[in-house]
């Protein structure tokens, strides 16, 4: 009863294409009878398990009360759950419900488990998960990829001048800038403490630095303000940036992050506030 559009389909067959063209608007749950023409209910539940972007579409099966072993078939295929026919409407309902509450308590651990609580952007190991696809993207599309290393300059200062609140003021506020600079399909997340990543799809080494250079600046001139209440002072603040880029994804993950970390502690150790490469490494 709290579902706002109902998208009623003649077979299985509409009915994936239906949720294939959902690119805007998210599927919140899908009920479909076992025997169909064309395509069975077991099949549908197989092809929306085979996808990452359906695979967490809780799925209720409508069965005849003498299939159970459908109903075992459907339930090791991942059905969220199972209503006999004929059916009664309130039993149904409650069961709707029951399935969406756990499909948002589901995402609500999915997302603790894969953000930083602090900013909201992705922890490392999500970081390093959608990282290692990009890459094997890559390398089926002979595309190129940057990976970023950011770090904060004196962000120790922060903390020992104005307080650890004001730190994580400082730290939030940067990562929304990270998320208006970069891409909306750019990689990014806080590695720990002060320091962020930036995976760069699609782009070489020269888009790559630019993007960074561009953020950079952003965060030199921008006013980062602290403060609780009515009592707010606004501080200036810059990072560092080592990067470094692969193509066709010849570079696994690891030796991208270690060379593009070793490009950041050149940075750092060479005035901060700047932007390197690891390839210009190489040629000094």
């Amino acid at each position: 009863d709290n579902l706002e559009v109902v998208k009623s389909c003649a077979n299985g067959r509409e009915a994936l294409d239906y949720v294939l063209s959902q690119t805007e608007h998210k599927i919140d749950i899908v009920l479909t009878d076992i025997e169909m023409p064309d395509m069975t209910g077991l099949e549908v539940l197989d092809k929306l398990n085979s996808h990452p972007e359906w695979s967490n579409i809780p799925v209720i099966m409508l069965s005849s009360a003498d299939s159970g072993s459908e109903i075992v078939s459907a339930l090791d295929l991942g059905a969220a759950d199972y209503v006999t026919k004929p059916y009664i409407a309130e039993v149904l309902y409650a069961r709707i419900r029951t399935s969406l509450r756990l499909k948002e308590k589901t995402e609500m651990l999915e997302r603790l488990a894969t953000t930083d609580p602090l900013t909201g952007v992705n922890n490392r190991r999500q970081f390093n998960h959608l990282s290692e696809i990009l890459l094997s993207r890559c390398a089926r599309d002979n595309s190129g990829a940057v990976i970023a290393m950011l770090d904060i300059d004196f962000f120790k200062r922060i903390n020992d001048n104005y307080g650890h609140d004001a730190g994580d003021t400082v730290l939030v506020q940067f990562a929304k800038q990270l998320q208006q600079c970069f891409r909306p399909y750019d990689i990014i997340a806080r590695m720990g403490g002060e320091e962020f990543a930036v995976c760069i799809s699609q782009t070489d080494l020269q888009e790559g630095f630019a993007a960074c250079e561009r953020f950079r600046l952003l965060v030199e001139s921008a006013d980062y303000r602290i403060g609780d209440g009515d009592s707010f002072q606004s501080i200036k603040i810059t990072v560092s940036i080592g990067l470094d880029h692969t193509f066709s994804g010849e570079l696994g993950l690891n030796r991208l992050l270690k060379q593009a970390d070793d490009a950041l502690y050149y940075a750092k150790n060479n005035g901060r506030n700047q932007v390197s490469a690891y390839d210009s490494l190489q040629s000094r």
